[in-house]
């Protein structure tokens, strides 16, 4: 794509919005042979999705932004359980003058503006935001409003061009590796994501991991703890600070969490780490031993090894001595003396400003002991700090009245019934639950309606936090979390359980549904050889064929849990090819016979049954190996569709009886 002919086209068009919306696709929820009414700007905000364009095929991620021209046939299947995105249509066209001969001399085509186009966003955070804007501008009214919304369509446009413009020149890899490591050395004690380091650097997240691992030899996440235990170290060595203060200058809140992360980092305890280093120093005091300096080892230990030291200098840092053999050892006596006696002063200063707050547990000196207390205050007063996907919130030790948009089957497995939850899953979970008393929240979610119940703890996904203002909206109401949804029963039960303070009930459900696996498994495998092997098939329509992995659609009970071989291709392109946020791989009808094992699951949902029947007079679905010999298995796909407790529950025997029944 040539964006500076782009940029002349705007430069000179006339431009006004049609349409802003919000939309969440779930599994299953296929936009499919829909025709675009204008002009479109397409922005991913969540998950993941296979999306055609006429002939163009591509798979859309997180800050990833897509064009379509007027008139083109767009098909749109989430490949994560949900896909959150924002639509923008518009209208644009030119002035007659510049519509025969542009600027530059060069012919317009006919339709300038309908192109189709896909990039990855350099920095998806201005652009985000800028659609936010739009789309909650959009819902005002009047000739002011219209007029602001020209003017915003404008400035959208010149925030993407101008990052795509210069997207050329963000640098080599060895450029952005540069970038990175400096970027984590200034902010080791912020949370730093892989997904934050990849938008500035205007790159995917994957690429960002796969640069890391090759340069480095380790992933973005294990370099930073790596950081923060070597300067967590000499503080240890150097100061007289606690634990807790200790693992607040490195990044931690929770100081049990520091210490376990530290034992796996050095094999000893960060105590066990002062006392060892307490008594090497005290050994290398000695007078008789003067030719060995006592201040500091030979070789300190620096967090910023092979970095210019002064990008790296921290407010409140406390320095650390160094060790100059010129000096003489009467020299580094005194040195030693006079930072011992400072630091009796500090440490005086410290407790008699803890002993005049009284019983403020959180700021009494000392360490392990300190934690001890600290974490009995937050007991008591019913309050507890939970780290989740937007930072770490203070929540109810055990809440009582609860909203949720997605984890609806999971509270109501532990016996805990919502106050609401959103459109589709309330709508869905109808079919298999007890949903009564539980308010439809809408979709977006109805800030005004949450409010009105007054929540004490909201849970949420990701995809419903963009429509409705971001995290701070929800936040304001009450403590909110967000979650990522694992599609595995057991992980997410367990999640919700610790959150509601219900988890000797998820550990009672674990047990339960370990006991069902375990005795479909033995009924199972004895109908079926150790070599015989499985595929699923999802039909959705004449045009949609999806082969499903190890994750959902019964792909987890089958491989995973009941173990049974996955077809030999299956496994190689599907299991272990595909993007690991995808659940399936979308593939043509004539390809079926590629993936086809021994014996075949198909997954259709009851309006999808014209399209598998139609498949199922074909030639090619005759000719199937596993057609011949009467192993085709099928099953209704909006029952395996969610992987909640309660469902997975019922999938569990439903797959069995299946897979048995006339065996």
């Amino acid at each position: 794509m040539n964006w500076d002919e782009q940029m002349l086209l705007w430069n000179q068009a006339a431009a006004s919005i049609l349409d802003i919306r919000h939309k969440v696709l779930w599994e299953g929820q296929d936009l499919l042979s829909y025709q675009l009414p204008a002009n479109m700007f397409l922005l991913v905000v969540s998950g993941s999705a296979y999306v055609r364009i006429d002939e163009h095929k591509c798979y859309l991620k997180q800050h990833h932004l897509l064009h379509a021209g007027k008139g083109m046939n767009v098909d749109i299947m989430p490949a994560k359980h949900e896909f959150s995105y924002y639509l923008v249509y518009y209208k644009a066209v030119l002035p007659g003058s510049a519509a025969s001969d542009f600027a530059n001399g060069t012919v317009v085509p006919a339709q300038p503006f309908r192109l189709f186009y896909h990039v990855i966003l350099p920095e998806p955070g201005p652009v985000h935001g800028q659609v936010r804007r739009m789309y909650e501008e959009w819902q005002q009214t009047g000739i002011l409003a219209q007029i602001r919304m020209k003017s915003m369509l404008f400035e959208l446009i010149y925030v993407l061009f101008s990052q795509l413009k210069n997207s050329k020149d963000r640098g080599s890899p060895a450029d952005l590796m540069a970038f990175a490591l400096r970027y984590i050395h200034e902010h080791y004690t912020e949370v730093v994501s892989m997904d934050q380091l990849a938008d500035l650097l205007g790159c995917s997240s994957s690429y960002m991991y796969r640069l890391f691992k090759a340069e480095i030899g380790k992933s973005p996440n294990d370099y930073i703890i790596g950081i923060r235990m070597e300067q967590a170290r000499q503080y240890l060595l150097t100061t007289q600070l606690n634990l807790r203060e200790i693992a607040l200058s490195v990044g931690y809140s929770d100081v049990y969490y520091f210490s376990r992360l530290f034992k796996k980092q050095f094999g000893v305890s960060p105590l066990q780490s002062r006392k060892r280093e307490s008594e090497h120093s005290a050994l290398h005091c000695n007078p008789s031993n003067a030719s060995v300096s006592s201040i500091v080892p030979p070789m300190p230990l620096s967090y910023n090894h092979n970095v210019n030291e002064n990008d790296y200098h921290r407010k409140g840092e406390l320095s650390l001595l160094s060790n100059n053999p010129s000096k003489s050892s009467m020299t580094a006596l005194v040195m030693l003396c006079l930072t011992l006696l400072i630091s009796a002063c500090q440490t005086g200063i410290r407790n008699g400003s803890s002993e005049s707050k009284g019983s403020n547990a959180s700021s009494t000196a000392g360490s392990a002991d300190s934690a001890a207390e600290s974490k009995g205050a937050e007991s008591s007063s019913g309050t507890r700090l939970y780290k989740h996907k937007f930072g770490e919130t203070s929540i109810p030790a055990n809440p009582k009245r609860v909203v949720t948009a997605y984890h609806l089957g999971h509270m109501l497995a532990l016996d805990v019934r919502p106050l609401g939850a959103a459109t589709y899953i309330l709508q869905y979970s109808q079919k298999a639950m007890d949903t009564n008393g539980v308010v439809d929240l809408g979709a977006p979610l109805n800030l005004e309606l949450i409010a009105e119940l007054e929540p004490d703890l909201i849970i949420l996904i990701e995809a419903y936090l963009e429509p409705s203002g971001g995290y701070e909206r929800f936040n304001k109401i009450a403590p909110t979390v967000v979650l990522e949804a694992h599609q595995d029963p057991v992980k997410d039960i367990r999640l919700i359980g610790d959150l509601l303070g219900k988890q000797e009930k998820a550990e009672q459900w674990i047990s339960q549904y370990q006991a069902k696996i375990t005795q479909t498994k033995e009924r199972v495998q004895q109908k079926f050889g150790p070599n015989e092997t499985f595929t699923i098939l999802n039909v959705r329509s004449e045009k949609s064929r999806m082969i499903y992995r190890d994750r959902n659609m019964g792909g987890n009970i089958l491989y995973s849990y009941w173990g049974l071989k996955p077809q030999e291709k299956v496994l190689k392109d599907v299991i272990r090819g595909i993007d690991d946020e995808s659940s399936y791989l979308s593939i043509t009808e004539e390809a079926i016979p590629e993936y086809v094992g021994d014996h075949l699951v198909v997954a259709a949902a009851p309006s999808a049954q014209g399209s598998v029947d139609k498949l199922m007079a074909s030639g090619l679905w005759k000719n199937l190996d596993a057609v011949k010999n009467n192993r085709v298995y099928r099953i209704d796909f909006d029952e395996f569709l969610f992987n909640d407790p309660i469902f997975a529950m019922k999938q569990v025997d439903i797959l069995a009886d299946a897979l048995t029944k006339n065996r």
